[in-house]
């Protein structure tokens, strides 16, 4: 037994070594693609006359350069799941659960890089070219499915080591089992029962669900969630339950057809480079110590004012934002950054976690976002409006942040300790140290806003700009540059696996008619617009509370914007007011994420010191929220002065 199990450990670890470099060659296309497009932009700029069709050639490039990443995140295990209830499994049920997420993960893989490459077979034999430079697709979509398939392959690896650890796991039969392991298994026989019913007999399932179309896709949403709060990861559940789903609707072939043609124009789309370049700038922005720099500024602006250092903790966080475009990075890095120096000059421990927790919602909110990003593309809106239309909301959390604090310590003034001013010539330098930060946030922002250049093309200067500034600070030095490169292939393979199985559920939800069906349903209501945005916000509220934001912008965009354009609101005011209410969720007791990320880097404070630290940033985000709703304008007036 001892023998295998060093077997699969030794194979298992020999993939991730396999497949880094792979990997690693990506990124470094990724990064050299984001080079030639700033030449691009400088010769379009100075000369009139740019490289001709660039963008078709990084479409293919990052069609490849994405699917070079996924196998090594299978390798490494890099999926995103829902683990609230992970603590409340026995450790084996735990166990046999992730082998059984690894095992769907491992079908849906399977079925992706099988169809893809029957699809390149077609682009071969139809000598299907792109449309200016006239580049064969095949040789491209060629490489992408043998990436496919090799991430398969690792991932078989990976399922057959998770069924060996689960087969070994602690536990000793149903004396251990709790509640929630039985209804782990009773799940487990309905979905092998369905299974058989599926292989024997679909006819039979097509015609149930056809006749009673809301409620199988009703039941197909629920199951959605009890898949995901059963730890089966979100990738998988999509892409599984959308080929089902659609093959219920439409038959097996048409699902998998629309499978494949979702994920290749995904792939093959310009606009998609933007995510992975904005991971990029964001892994080198932090390394090149943009948060100690933001904040060192912050705290020589605010450190005048009492609570000044906690002023000084927003103001870093929305700086560090401004580079990196994640709310989870933000807070897990400030929760390093300022934590120390707060708890050293005296702050009370729940007054600093409330600040930090706060702080890191403005992460995503600060353009560029990543969430925005992945709205955008899930709704075809403008990713350069919604960044721009970010910028003021933003600036309100800001100032209700600050607000906040400042009447947080004039009630209660043992929260934070007398007021220090800073030492002279220490604004000079901090301003000095944050011009290459400030240079790169302008050049980004004001690049599409003034119409200069594209998202994709921002990203671009945005991704090639911070490895300068990391370079000529010297920060890439010895294993640094290796270690950005394997944070972005991570954060790359995971959202590009959770995209593919959303392509497909939202093909389903479509195919279902589900959107339509609700858009009707609301229409029907005989209440204020507004009344319907109050219940759809205090769902988000929730949502947000035990999921990051990319998992509930996934599974509900496709089925919520159908709602809102047909209630008349504008598509980048509600992705504004999308990102805040989640954000929201994220500090909002008892089960906001960035308060239990706090918690687990601060083990000796009780969650309940960081619940009545958090309270008045909550009271600022509901304020924050309802001036959103009710004014618009505070969203959709500055892109309407953009440069097209």
């Amino acid at each position: 037994m001892s023998q295998g199990r060093h077997w699969l450990e030794a194979l298992r670890g020999w993939c991730e070594r396999l497949t880094q470099p792979v990997a690693f060659v990506g990124v470094l296309g990724m990064l050299i693609a984001s080079g030639i497009t700033v030449v691009d932009v400088l010769l379009r700029w100075l000369a009139n006359s740019g490289i001709t069709a660039l963008n078709e050639i990084i479409a293919m490039t990052f069609a490849v350069a994405v699917t070079a990443c996924i196998p090594s995140g299978m390798a490494r295990g890099v999926n995103l799941s829902i683990d609230v209830l992970e603590p409340r499994f026995s450790p084996r049920m735990a166990a046999w659960l992730k082998a059984a997420g690894g095992a769907a993960l491992l079908l849906f893989f399977a079925l992706l890089a099988w169809h893809m490459v029957r699809y390149t077979g077609d682009l071969a034999r139809d000598n299907r070219a792109t449309m200016m430079l006239g580049l064969p697709q095949a040789p491209f979509m060629a490489v992408a499915s043998a990436l496919l398939a090799l991430a398969a392959a690792v991932q078989l690896v990976v399922v057959a080591d998770d069924v060996r650890r689960a087969a070994t796991a602690g536990g000793d039969g149903s004396a251990g089992r709790s509640a929630l392991d039985w209804a782990a298994l009773l799940v487990g026989l309905c979905v092998l029962a369905f299974a058989v019913l599926m292989f024997t007999d679909f006819g039979l399932i097509q015609r149930w669900t056809q006749a009673n179309t809301t409620a199988a896709v009703t039941a197909a949403v629920l199951l959605t969630w009890v898949f995901l709060l059963g730890l089966i990861p979100l990738g998988a559940v999509l892409g599984l339950m959308g080929v089902v789903g659609c093959a219920a609707f439409i038959g097996f072939a048409p699902a998998y057809s629309a499978m494949i043609s979702e994920a290749v124009g995904f792939l093959s789309n310009y606009q998609v480079a933007a995510l992975p370049l904005f991971l990029l700038m964001g892994s080198f922005a932090a390394v090149a110590g943009v948060a100690e720099d933001v904040y060192r500024l912050a705290q020589a602006v605010l450190g005048a004012f009492r609570g000044g250092l906690a002023m000084a903790t927003i103001g870093g966080c929305a700086g560090f934002g401004a580079v990196t475009g994640s709310s989870l990075a933000t807070v897990a890095t400030f929760g390093y950054v300022a934590l120390p120096q707060m708890k050293a000059r005296g702050y009370a421990p729940q007054f600093s976690l409330g600040c930090v927790a706060a702080g890191g919602t403005l992460g995503a909110l600060i353009p560029p976002s990543g969430p925005l990003i992945i709205f955008a593309l899930l709704t075809e809106a403008s990713i350069g409006q919604l960044f721009v239309a970010a910028i003021v909301p933003g600036l309100l959390a800001v100032s209700l942040y600050l607000t906040a604090i400042a009447l947080t310590v004039r009630a209660n003034p043992r929260l934070a300790p007398e007021a220090v001013r800073p030492a002279p010539g220490e604004l000079r330098a901090a301003v000095r140290r944050c011009g290459a930060v400030a240079a790169l946030f302008g050049a980004v922002i004001g690049g599409m806003y003034s119409g200069i250049f594209t998202a994709t093309e921002a990203a671009a200067v945005g991704a090639f700009g911070a490895f300068v500034v990391a370079l000529a600070r010297r920060r890439l030095t010895g294993g640094v540059f290796w270690r950005v490169m394997a944070e972005t292939t991570a954060s790359t393979a995971m959202i590009y696996s959770l995209i593919f199985g959303v392509l497909t559920f939202s093909f389903f939800v479509n195919v279902s008619e589900l959107p339509d069906k609700l858009t009707a349903l609301v229409g029907g209501l005989q209440v204020a617009p507004l009344v319907i945005i109050a219940l759809i916000l205090l769902v988000y509220l929730f949502l947000g509370c035990i999921m990051d934001s990319f998992t509930v912008m996934v599974i509900t965009v496709p089925i919520v914007t159908p709602i809102i354009l047909h209630l008349g609101y504008d598509m980048v005011w509600w992705g504004i007011i999308n990102l805040v209410v989640i954000e929201t969720g994220l500090i909002t007791p008892p089960f906001g994420l960035h308060l239990f990320v706090l918690k687990s880097m601060t083990p000796g404070v009780p969650l309940g010191t960081i619940y009545k630290g958090v309270l008045p940033f909550c009271a600022a985000d509901f304020v924050k929220l309802f001036c959103l709703v009710l004014f618009p304008v505070i969203s959709t007036w500055l892109p309407s002065t953009m440069f097209h």
